[in-house]
Parts: structure tokens; sequence; C-alpha cells
């Protein structure tokens, strides 16, 4: 079917291109009597704007990029609706892409697509493969905000949590219900978020003279599967650990699916805390002990900072790293031993 053009509505309303344009633009001056005019054209021919090319003439797509490590982590779609729901109220469109759990090539594909799509803006949390990439991009003149991470050699705004703090906060109240031997289950080799949390779980228990114990560190490479077969390993040493501290969402679903499978109680033979805060970490039976690093209102700072390099392009601040305080919410996975 032809597409009804710009040219066609004018002539419908008795006016000029200039002036339809101005009305379903809604900008310069017309009368109120006009607009009702060329919206009931519009109506009536079914007209649809190019909003792209429009955009492009102004210079901009009101569009911005996300991606995500995984579109089935809560962590990262409570964080995305943040995003979304604040950039709506601004009148832009977000395009989400799933990185897969961060794979270099599926990352490079999609900011190769967005850069086809000529975004304002992008928000990302990028693996390492990808910074190279991401620094070019980035250096060309596309606004970038990180979100959980700092790359070195990359100024740009980021927006994370203080995984070293909330790590210890965690730590220190298993200490304070009497564990001493607590395993942990990083992310591994995922960049500054991982290596902050485990930083955080030595510091605290060198501070409470506790030994630092390889056996005692795993890595879950932030998956479930991974994180299942680790906890698996954990109870077959002839001194399991008296707790667990699975260092995101889906490290703690594998956790748990380890310790059913081997008919662990939970906190009667063993104490879990997890990071994130998924809906369903209050519901379970026992409640889970986790620490929340609110996700949504990264989401929305997220945006906001980058709107304020979009706007000001020429005035942008690098170096901007906005710390959020996650909080250790107590629920009845652990026990005093």
């Amino acid at each position: 079917m032809k597409k009804v053009t710009l040219k066609e509505v004018a002539r419908k309303a008795g006016v000029s291109v200039t002036i339809a344009s101005r009305v379903l633009g809604n900008y310069g001056s017309f009368s109120e009597e006009t607009g009702k005019l060329v919206r009931q054209a519009a109506k009536d021919l079914s007209y649809t704007p190019n909003v792209i090319a429009r955009s492009l003439r102004a210079g901009s797509t009101k569009a911005i990029g996300v991606i995500v490590n995984s579109v089935v982590d809560s962590f990262w779609m409570v964080l995305f609706r943040g995003i979304e729901q604040t950039a709506m109220k601004e009148g832009y469109q977000v395009f989400l892409c799933d990185s897969d759990g961060g794979q270099p090539g599926k990352e490079k594909e999609y900011l190769k697509l967005l850069m086809e799509r000529s975004i304002d803006g992008l928000i990302l949390s990028p693996a390492i493969g990808t910074h190279p990439l991401l620094k070019k991009v980035s250096r060309g003149g596309l606004p970038v905000v990180l979100i959980d991470t700092r790359i070195p050699g990359l100024s740009v705004p980021s927006i994370t949590v203080d995984n070293l703090g909330g790590s210890a906060s965690a730590v220190e109240y298993l200490i304070g219900l009497g564990h001493r031997r607590i395993g942990i289950i990083t992310g591994g080799e995922f960049g500054l978020t991982s290596r902050l949390r485990l930083q955080g779980y030595k510091e605290t228990l060198e501070r409470y003279d506790i030994p630092i114990r390889e056996d005692l560190i795993k890595t879950g490479n932030f998956t479930q599967e991974k994180a299942r077969q680790v906890v698996d390993e954990f109870l077959l040493m002839d001194e399991p650990p008296t707790a667990l501290f699975a260092c995101n969402e889906g490290m703690t679903a594998g956790a748990l699916m380890s310790l059913k499978e081997n008919n662990i109680r939970i906190p009667e033979d063993i104490s879990l805390i997890g990071w994130d805060n998924p809906s369903w970490s209050g519901f379970m039976t026992p409640g889970l002990t986790v620490v929340d690093q609110a996700s949504h209102s990264m989401g929305v700072m997220a945006f906001r900072t980058l709107l304020s390099e979009m706007r000001n392009k020429e005035l942008m601040e690098p170096d901007r790293n906005l710390v959020l305080k996650p909080e250790l919410l107590l629920r009845e996975s652990c026990k005093r031993i």
C-alpha cells in the first residue's frame, strides 16, 4: 500500500507543507484551528510520520541503545525498566540488546548495528573483549554511560555500586553469626565488579584474623550451571563451608539447585547469602538474605546521566563515577552457629 505523504496531508487540510510539518512536529507557531484541521487530515488519511528521517534532520534520532548481559537476569531487567521508563518520559526510544552473558562477539555486532541506527547515546556493561571498539566509538563522539564497571583509558561516566563494601557487609554478617568456613562463589575474570566483590570478602576475613583459604574460593563465571557445579565441589570437601556467599543472581540460583539436589537444608545445614534481590528471593522458604544493589535506581540514574551527556555534547564531563550503596537485606537463610 502506498505510504501517505506529508504533502497529501497538507493538501487535504488546505495548508502549506511547512505548516502541516509544524503541527505534526509540534513546533513553531500555528493557530488552534489550523492544528485541528491538520491533525484531522492526518487521522483521516492514516498518516504515519517518518520519525527517523525527521529526527535525523534535527540532528537527533531520539533513540538510545542498551546492551545487557542477560534478559533473563532480574538485575538487568529491573535496571532496563528503570532506563526505559525514564527515557520514555523524555521522548526517547530504547533499543535493547542481549549479549548472552557478555559475549564479546555479540556485543561487537550490536555496537555496529546500533551505530547504523544512528543512536544518540549508549548504556552498557561491556565484556573485556569489547573495550577497544567501545573506546573507538566513544572517541568518535557518541555519549556513553557504563553500568556496574569502569574501563581503564575510557573517560566516560559510570554508574556502579560499592561492590567492595557490599561484599564486606555480607561476609561480616556471617562472621558475626559465628561462621569461619565461608565459601564464596565469584564471577571469575569478568572485570572490576568480580574483583571488588572478592576483595571485599578477603579484606573482611583478614580484618577478623580469619585465614584466607583458596579452597573456599571458587569461580562460578556469573552463570547458574557453573555455580551449581562448584557448590557440588564444596559439599564434597572433608570440612564443607558452613556458609556460602554467591556473588550474583544466577550463581545464587545455581547454589540453591545444588543444595536441593544434595538434600542440604538452609539454614540448618548451611547458611546462604546471595547478591541481587530478585522477586523470588523474598518469597522462597526460607527467605533469602541478599545484597540488594538497587538496580532500578541504577537504571534511572544511568539514563539521566546519559541525557545530560547527550544534551551537552561539547561539555561532556568524563570520569564521573557515581557509586550507589548496596543494602544487606536480612531474611531467614542464615543462622548462628
